[in-house]
This record gives structure tokens, sequence and C-alpha cells, in this order.
């Protein structure tokens, strides 16, 4: 049963809900540190005209700095079809710092979004 776990999860916007265009739609830097365990993005995309690839990117600050994309085997997903769901799951261990999701729409326009659901840091 999931009773404790589900509400000892951290839950933050990784993707604004929107209609996006093609190209780069990037969501906001998010503070890594806080967090332990893995990092599940969960994401949805509702219409789609062509298609849409989620990555991760990371940084050592929230200003972007030395942004680098996140292995593709560890944090990536194509999708052409509409009505999908899923989830990117990275380790925190593979974050330098901050991390941020990245929704690359080829044609557009593309209905999505993300949270990042996590286990917040305790200290004892």
């Amino acid at each position: 049963m999931l009773g404790t776990e589900s509400t000892a999860t951290s839950k933050v916007e990784a993707l604004r809900a929107a209609s996006y265009s093609a190209g780069a739609n990037n969501g906001p830097w998010i503070s890594a540190p806080g967090f332990e365990g893995d990092l599940v993005f969960a994401y949805n995309v509702g219409a789609l005209t062509g298609s849409v690839i989620f990555s991760l990117e990371d940084a050592t600050d929230g200003s972007g700095t030395g942004a680098a994309a996140l292995s593709a085997a560890v944090a990536s997903a194509s999708l052409t079809t509409a009505g999908t769901s899923g989830a990117l799951i990275c380790p925190k261990k593979k974050i330098r710092s901050h991390v941020r999701l990245v929704a690359t729409v080829t044609t557009g326009p593309c209905l999505a979004a993300a949270i990042l659901l996590s286990r917040p840091k305790t200290t004892a």
C-alpha cells in the first residue's frame, strides 16, 4: 500500500500545461539537493501534430550555468501518439545541482505537461 509513500512525495511543476510550438520548450530549473532517490518526471501529451522528445538537462546552478543534456539512456522519450503518458526516471545522484525537463517539438503544436515527483531529503 502506498499510504505514507504518496504523502511523503514532493510534487513540482516541471513543464506547465500548454500548447507548445516547434523547437525546444524548457521547463524551469529545479533545485535537486533537497531530494533523494529517484527523480520521476511524469509527463502527459494531449493533442499532438508531429512528435515530441522529452529529455533532461542538468546544471550547476538555477541560472543554467554549465547546462548539459543527460544521457539519452538515462532520460529521454520520443512520442508520436496523442494521449500518451509516461515518465522519465533519473537517479538524483546523476544530477549536479539543478535539473529541468525539455520538450523538443517537431512540427507542432503539442499539448503537454509534466511534474517532478520525488522524495524530499530528510535530516534525522
